[in-house]
C-alpha cells in the first residue's frame, strides 16, 4: 500500500467521475455536491474580481441561454454590497446574434448591455 504521495496514483477527473458514478453513496453525494457549490462560488469571485473597465470579456453560463458565448468590451463596473455588474458594449457579432432574439434596431452595430453581473464574464 502506497505510505507517501508521491507512491499514490494520480488522481484525475475521469476516476473521480467513475467513483461518483459506481461507488459515491448518497452522504458522499451530499459531500461532493457541497464541495462543488464552494468551488463554483469561489470561481466567480475569481472572475469577477478580474473583470475591470476596458476588458474583452465573452459570457460563460448565462439564462437565457442564447447569451451564453457573447462578447464586447466592459464600459462600466459598479461593485454592490454583495455582487459586481457591468455593463458591456457587444461586439458587432455579438450584437447580430442578439438581434435575433431582443428587439435591437437595424444600424445599431455595437448593442450595449447593462447591469450584467461580472461573474458570468470570462475575461479573454
Amino acid at each position: 500500500m502506497p505510505t507517501n504521495v508521491a507512491e499514490q496514483p494520480a488522481l484525475t477527473l475521469e476516476s473521480a467521475i467513475g467513483y461518483i458514478t459506481l461507488h459515491a453513496t448518497q452522504e458522499d453525494l451530499d459531500r461532493i455536491y457541497a464541495a462543488a457549490k464552494q468551488r463554483t462560488k469561489a470561481l466567480r469571485a475569481v472572475r469577477a474580481a478580474a473583470v475591470t473597465k476596458g476588458a474583452d470579456i465573452r459570457l460563460g453560463n448565462c439564462n437565457p441561454k442564447y447569451m451564453s458565448g457573447l462578447a464586447g468590451v466592459v464600459v462600466e463596473v459598479r461593485q454592490g454590497r454583495s455582487t459586481t455588474r457591468v455593463d458591456i458594449e457587444l461586439d458587432q457579432e455579438s450584437t447580430e446574434i442578439l438581434r435575433l432574439h431582443r428587439d435591437i434596431p437595424h444600424g445599431v452595430e455595437r448593442h450595449q448591455l447593462n447591469n450584467v453581473p461580472a461573474s458570468i464574464c470570462h475575461v479573454q
